[in-house]
C-alpha cells in the first residue's frame, strides 16, 4: 500500500521526507503502510492529523517559497506523520512531544534549523510529569491564541484511551472549532 497523496507538491515531499534519514524513511513508510491520506488546503494553517480517517491536512506552500520553507513544509509532515504512526484518535501533550521531536530529527536529517522546537521539545521524557508540564508551557508559549494554541491549550497531559478518550475528544473537538472560527486573517 502507498500514501494516497494527489498534491504534486505533497508528493515531492513525501519523497524527500522517506530519502532525508532514519526518521524520516521511517515516517514515510509508515504513511505508505497505512495508506494516510494527505489533503493540502488552505482552510488550515500548519497541519492536523485525523487518524480515524487515516488523514492529514496540511496548508498549501505558498508558490514563491523557497527551499528552506519547502524542507520546514517536509518537516511539518513529518510531525503529522507521527501522529499516523501513534495512531491514538485524541490528541495530548504526551503525543505532542513525540511528534516535536519527531520533526526536531527530520529537521536534522534536511539541514534545517528548528531550534525554537528543539530546545523545547527534544531533551523531554513524556513520562515524567514535569516534562509534560514543560511541553504544555511551552505549547501555549509558541503558539499562544493561533488557532493551534487554542487546540492544545484543550490537550490533556497524558494520553487519553478507549472510554477515557470520550471527554477529551469532546473538549478537542470543541477547541478546533472555536479554532477554526478564528483563522488568522490574510493581509
Amino acid at each position: 500500500m502507498t500514501a494516497n497523496i494527489k498534491h504534486t507538491g505533497a508528493q515531492r515531499a513525501l519523497n524527500v521526507l522517506r530519502n532525508c534519514g532514519p526518521r524520516g524513511r521511517a515516517l514515510a513508510d509508515e504513511l505508505d503502510r497505512r495508506g494516510t491520506r494527505v489533503w493540502v488546503t488552505p482552510k488550515i494553517y500548519g497541519g492536523f492529523t485525523l487518524n480515524f480517517v487515516n488523514t492529514i491536512f496540511i496548508y498549501p506552500l505558498p508558490a514563491n517559497a523557497g527551499d528552506t520553507e519547502f524542507k520546514y513544509w517536509v518537516t511539518l509532515l513529518g510531525h503529522e506523520a507521527c501522529h499516523v504512526e501513534q495512531r491514538y484518535w485524541v490528541d495530548s501533550v504526551e503525543q505532542e512531544i513525540h511528534a516535536y521531536t519527531a520533526q526536531s530529527h527530520v529537521a536534522d536529517e534536511l539541514g534545517v534549523d528548528l531550534s525554537y522546537i528543539k530546545d523545547r521539545f527534544a531533551h523531554l521524557d513524556p513520562s515524567k510529569p514535569e516534562d509534560l508540564k514543560a511541553a504544555y508551557e511551552a505549547l501555549l508559549s509558541l503558539f499562544g491564541t493561533t488557532p493551534a494554541g487554542i487546540v492544545y491549550a484543550s490537550l490533556p497531559l497524558l494520553q487519553p484511551v478507549q472510554l477515557h478518550a470520550v471527554l477529551p475528544a469532546a473538549r478537542q473537538l470543541a477547541a478546533v472549532v472555536r479554532a477554526g472560527l478564528k483563522r488568522p486573517q490574510k493581509v
